[in-house]
C-alpha cells in the first residue's frame, strides 16, 4: 500500500533543498517502483498524484531535446502545485 507520508518526505525534502533534482527523481522513482506491484488503490486520488508526479519526473531533462522536456525550474514548479493542491 502506497503511503502518502513516504512521498511527503520525499517531496517536501526537495522543495526545500534538501535534496536536489537527481536525488528527488531517484528516491522518488525506487518509491514509485516498491510501490507499483503491490499497490491496492484505497485512494484513487492520491493514485492520480503520484501518477501525475511519474510523469512529471519522466518528463525532466537537463538538455530539453524532446518534445515534451521540462527543465528543473518546471518540475520543481508542477511538484509544488501538486504537492499544495493534495497537502495543502
Amino acid at each position: 500500500e502506497m503511503t502518502e507520508h513516504k512521498y511527503k518526505i520525499i517531496i517536501d525534502d526537495y522543495l526545500t533543498n534538501k535534496s536536489n533534482v537527481n536525488e528527488f527523481i531517484d528516491r522518488f522513482m525506487n518509491q514509485w517502483k516498491l510501490d507499483r506491484d503491490k499497490i491496492e488503490v484505497n485512494d484513487i486520488r492520491f493514485q492520480r498524484l503520484i501518477d501525475r508526479l511519474f510523469t512529471t519526473c519522466d518528463c525532466y531533462s537537463p538538455k530539453l531535446e524532446g518534445q515534451f522536456d521540462i527543465n528543473e525550474k518546471q518540475l520543481k514548479d508542477e511538484v509544488g502545485l501538486l504537492t499544495h493542491i493534495w497537502f495543502g
